[in-house]
Order: structure tokens, then sequence, then C-alpha cells
């Protein structure tokens, strides 16, 4: 029997270039995110060096005939090595362009992520994101132990009013990456390198006795599009210990380069989001007028919320995923809800004492602080999940804001007027049955408290201490009747036994079959906005008195 003819297989030869393609075969979103990272990366090495900003020496290879070392198409981007030895000097040029840390602040700086340079104070809220997702690990970040404190004004001008708090950082891991995708003769790399946490935040080595069975690896083309992820992505912290990592919708390249900057806050006071699905729409809104200048639909957004758990307090855990789509009513709600609800800026008076005993001073100083609105990450959460924007308003007036440990309903007072705003607000509606409930319980409110001046006080008399009383114990008593309602017939009975106490009621009379369609339809909603018109109503102080016109106008016509 003759031997088998023996085949000589030649070793393939190192490429001259690296192709990456945004739908290729194991590309997730989370790659196709960062090939628009590395996209809107060179985007902003081509505009630096139109302007004068980078030399010759500086970009990853020489420009020739006018034609950078690299091309972008809708779907692919291509590097260009011009020799397999060059893919270290050029991989080498385009992380030290790519990530960077802007002295003196020291803070984490991606020219990709912006069309200007931004304030300190948004690198600082930028980069506090960063360190609660990718780069969330001790062994991948030097940062310092002490905190570095700068301030802003609500306009966006450094130098006074609201301090912004960072700890300033001087390496961390996306600056050396590009070391494992070339070997020793400089040439790219053609074998699987494996993935870990600071490139796909909550990507892990399944068992660690069994590492290189369990653990995710990728080829260059798609590993290099996530060590760019940081820059595709937007991570914005919630607070101290929790963050949003936004991950956008890319399936036109040359679209998201220009895009993905108008994405990132460029004022403090947008950093500070008030939940997941609050960023992710956030960033929709600031994309909205130019993608509405150019015709083009907005494109979705995956949010995934970082947060503690029971099991791993020492690490941010991906904990939830919600899928913000694209939706002109959705965002249309949610611009009003951000305008009635903003971020505000509030001051407190902080007092320092000095000395001890008799030589014991103390001082009083003024200090500004983002308050974030906390009913409006109930509404952003609400459309982002496509159910009605005050739904499971209940659980803003029965549980703990675990951030003070204070009730929520205590803080709500502060917004009342911003919700009043809401309900009144025609656009915020889907039926008109909703506002009509709304409007027949302020109703009911407001004669009820009337009644209750009249039969304490009398009328044409500021209200006593009595009557202040009183009407703290009636809202107490609707609040507990309407959030302890389990069952239809508990909430119903709480919704009916209010306009049957308060005698004459406007907007019942002229439209009851409406208000009624609502109880019937679905008694958890009914209750949402029975409690929702309670945090909301706004009387009329000391001419608070049951001989009061209806204040609301009847909606008939919509």
């Amino acid at each position: 029997m003759a031997e088998a003819e023996k085949v000589k297989v030649s070793k393939q030869s190192a490429p001259d270039r690296l192709v990456m393609r945004l739908f290729a075969p194991g590309m997730t979103i989370l790659h196709r995110a960062g090939l628009g990272g590395l996209a809107c990366t060179l985007r902003a090495m081509e505009r630096q060096y139109r302007v004068g900003r980078l030399t010759d020496d500086q970009l990853p290879a020489p420009v020739s005939n006018d034609q950078f070392p690299w091309t972008i198409e809708p779907q692919q981007v291509t590097l260009y090595f011009d020799q397999p030895e060059n893919a270290r000097e050029y991989l080498r040029k385009l992380f030290e362009f790519a990530f960077q840390i802007r002295e003196p602040e020291q803070l984490i700086y991606l020219p990709g992520q912006y069309e200007h340079e931004p304030p300190a104070a948004v690198l600082a809220d930028l980069q506090a994101g960063l360190l609660l997702t990718f780069l969330q690990h001790g062994r991948v970040r030097q940062v310092a132990k002490s905190e570095t404190t700068i301030s802003y004004d609500p306009e966006g001008q450094e130098g006074v009013g609201i301090p912004v708090s960072y700890r300033p950082c001087t390496s961390y891991r996306h600056q050396t990456g590009w070391e494992e995708f070339v070997d020793p003769q400089g040439r790219l790399v053609q074998k699987e390198l494996q993935i870990d946490g600071p490139l796909s935040p909550g990507t892990v080595v399944r068992h660690g006795a069994y590492a290189a069975d369990t653990a995710a690896t990728d080829p260059p083309e798609r590993m290099l599009p996530l060590y760019f992820a940081m820059v595709g992505c937007l991570a914005l912290p919630v607070n101290q210990g929790v963050a949003a990592l936004l991950v956008p919708e890319v399936e036109d390249l040359r679209e998201f380069m220009i895009e993905r900057p108008v994405m990132t806050p460029t004022r403090a006071v947008d950093c500070r989001i008030a939940n997941a699905a609050d960023g992710a729409l956030q960033a929709q809104i600031r994309l909205r007028s130019r993608r509405e200048l150019q015709g083009r639909s907005i494109p979705g957004i995956y949010t995934m919320t970082f947060s503690p758990t029971a099991w791993a307090s020492q690490q941010k855990s991906r904990v939830t995923t919600i899928y913000v789509r694209s939706d002109e009513r959705i965002l249309v709600r949610f611009e009003r809800a951000l305008a009635h609800l903003p971020t505000r800026v509030a001051v407190r008076t902080v007092r320092e004492s000095t000395g001890r005993g008799r030589s014991r001073v103390v001082t009083e100083r003024q200090e500004a602080f983002r308050a974030v609105s906390i009913v409006r990450p109930l509404v952003a959460e609400n459309l982002a999940r496509d159910r009605p924007w005050y739904a499971g308003f209940v659980n803003l007036m029965i549980k703990i804001n675990p951030a003070n440990g204070r009730p929520y309903r205590e803080q709500i007072p502060l917004e009342k007027g911003g919700l009043y705003a809401m309900v009144n607000d025609s656009q915020m509606w889907d039926s008109r049955g909703e506002r009509l409930m709304v409007q027949a319980v302020h109703e009911a409110i407001r004669r009820s408290l009337g009644r209750i001046k009249d039969e304490t006080d009398g009328p044409g008399v500021p209200p006593s201490a009595a009557t202040r009383n009183r009407w703290e114990r009636f809202r107490e008593k609707l609040r507990l009747e309407l959030a302890g309602a389990k069952t239809e017939e508990q909430a119903r009975f709480a919704l009916t036994d209010l306009f049957s106490r308060a005698g004459n009621n406007e907007v019942l009379r002229q439209h009851w079959e409406a208000v009624l369609e609502v109880m019937r339809r679905d008694w958890r909603l009914a209750r949402d906005l029975g409690l929702l018109a309670l945090a909301s109503y706004q009387g009329r102080g000391e001419e608070e008195s049951s001989d009061l016109l209806p204040q609301y106008q009847s909606v008939s016509s919509e």
C-alpha cells in the first residue's frame, strides 16, 4: 500500500491591514458600538490634523495624497499598516490618541466622544461613570486615594458655584491595550484574545478552574472594537455606587461618528441622571434636533444598570438591561417631563466649628449642589417600558429612598409644582379620562379641605392651627386608604368614598362616564392616578373654602 502523500501546510502571512465589519458574525451590540467609537476617534484625529493640533508624527501612519491611513465606510472600518511590521507603531499611536489623560486635572479624556473639548466638571462626572462600569476594578486603573474638588456654575463656567469631586487618574488599562494585538516582530497577531470586564462589563470567566474553557475570546477584528466600546458607549453616574451604561444601536458608521458626540452632555448639570432610562432618553433628546433636521430616525439605546449586589458588594454588577426604542410620542412626553421636573441647583447651609469650649467658633457657609428629581426616574422607566408615565406612583407614596433613608413622600412637595404642570399638560395623557380622573380628585380634595375649614373656623377668616392639623390628617388618611388598597374593591371604595363625602363635584357631574371608565379599566392605574392627584394638588392657601369656584375648566372638547 502506497504511503499517503504528505501535504506541506504553509503558515499564513501576517496582514498589512485590519478590516472590521459592522455586521460580521460575532459582532454584538457592544462590538458595534465599539466600532462606532473607533470611527469617532478616527474622525477626531482627522479634524485635529486638519486644524494643526496633530502633526504627521502623531498620526498612526503618514497621509498619502490627502488620504488618511484608514477608511470609514457605512458598514466597515479598515486600518492600513502599509507593512505588516508597522502594526505595532500604528496601534500604539492610535491608542495614545484615543485614550488620554488631560492635564493638569488628571482626568480621563476620550477625544472621540466630544465635538468640542468639555469643561473639567463634565470630564469629572464622565470619569465617575467609567470608574463604575468599564474601569471599576482597582487593578485596571491608577487613581488617587484622596479626592480633588473643582466647581462650576449652572451656565457651565468654571471657577465658582457647584462643587464636583473626583479622584485624579494617572493611567488605565486601555492605554496599553495595543500591546496584546502585536507579536515581537510588531505584526498583528492571528489568534483569539481573551475578553474581560474592562472591555465588556459583565463578561467574566465562568469557572476559575477551567479558565481556558469558560473564558470569552475574540479575534483581533472583534477585539479592537471592544477596546473602543468605552468611546462609543456613554457611562453616566446615578450616584456614588450606581451607574448606567448606554449602548447605542449603530447601523451606519459614517452617521454615527458625526452624531455620537451629540449624545455626550456638555453641561455638568446634565451628567447626573436619575436612572438608566432617564440617561438614555436624555441622550435621545440631545440627538433629536439634529435628526429632525436631517429627516432620519433616532437610534435605540440599550441601557444597563451597574450596581452593588448582596452577593458581590465589592463590585458593580450588571443588574438590569432596558431597550429604549426611538418613539416620537415617548420623546415628546419625556422632554416635557424633563422641563417640568429638571435637575435643580439647590443651596444648603453647611455649619463648621473650630476650637473647643469657650473658644469654639461656629461658621456657616452656603453650598450649592445638584438635586435630581425623585419622580422623573419613575416617569422615564415607565416611558422606556411603554407603560403609562404615572404607573407605580404608589411606590413613591409608601417606599423609603435608599439614598437618604427618608420616605419619598417627604421629598415630593419639592416637586409639586412640576407635577401640577404635568397633570395639566394635555400631551402627557393617552386618554381624556385619565386627566379627568386627576381633576375630579383635585376637586374633591379642594371641597373637602374647604368644608373642614368652614367647620373649624368658619368662612372668611384665616385658617387656624386646628384647621391645618385637620387638613394634614385628611391628606394622610387619603394617602393611606389609596396606597393600602390591594384589591379592586378597596381602590374603588377609597375613590368613591372621597367623591361622596366631598359633595358637589363639577368634574364628576359633567364627565362621570369617562372617570368611571378609568376606574373599571385598571384599578391599579386608577389608584396611581388618585395618589398622583393627591401629590400634585395645589390649594389656594388661606383662601381655601368650600364655596370656591372649580379651578379646572372643562376638557370635554379634547
